[in-house]
């Protein structure tokens, strides 16, 4: 039981410092309320095709916040190649207005993805279409096409679209980061939130043994 409480009552812990650690910041012009927090921190799947060559073939160039150029690289997607990215300390949710809930920042020659969420990695709703640049989309407007209200996206899959504007070593859309305005909580892992719910019954196990 011990354990289980200790264990629990970290993972609380860090919870509680992943909301703390959130605050507002502009990036390109967009006002993200939770900050850095707000953008996709794990590449999951990267298919580019031939004509995208190092260093623009480096799926981590479209993580966290928007930083080329020219403090770094973006990641090419190719001709109609795919990358999928997650938010693992927040999760995209629907905002209840019209409003853009998610930004996808593209960088050089203006070039369209074709953009998907999931909740599970699995299951993709398609959101639309950006025409490059940093573009914005309301995925409250799919509601009813398969974005469910309040529901958490924690994946986000951009697909290169035709026709390009550049070419070999950076092909297609170029991504450099994408964020989440309509930000929460990560979907939490079921045994997290077993051990925690452990823990905080522990605790008060201990206070009402203390003050027998």
């Amino acid at each position: 039981m011990k354990k289980s409480f200790l264990t629990g009552l970290a993972i609380g812990m860090y919870v509680l410092s992943i909301a703390g650690m959130a605050s507002a910041e502009i990036y390109g012009g967009i006002d993200f309320p939770d900050g850095a927090v707000s953008f996709a921190d794990e590449w999951i799947l990267y298919e580019p095709t031939t004509d995208v060559l190092a260093p623009h073939n480096d799926p981590t160039s479209a993580l966290g916040i928007p930083d080329s150029p020219p403090n770094s690289n973006a990641t090419s997607l190719g001709d109609e190649g795919v990358l999928v990215l997650k938010f693992t300390d927040n999760s995209l949710t629907t905002s209840w207005d019209d409003s853009f809930d998610l930004w996808i920042f593209e960088v050089g020659e203006l070039e369209a993805t074709s953009i998907a969420i999931s909740t599970n990695g699995s299951d993709w709703v398609n959101v639309g279409n950006t025409s490059g640049a940093t573009s914005g989309i309301d995925i409250d407007a799919y509601i009813g096409l398969g974005v469910d209200l309040g529901a958490k996206y924690s994946y986000v899959m951009l697909t290169d679209l035709l026709p390009h504007q550049s070419s070999s070593p950076y092909e297609g859309a170029d991504i450099d980061a994408v964020g989440a305005i309509s930000s929460a909580p990560p979907v939490p892992i079921p045994g997290a939130v077993w051990l925690l719910g452990t823990g905080l019954a522990g605790l008060i196990g201990i206070r009402r043994r203390k003050k027998k």
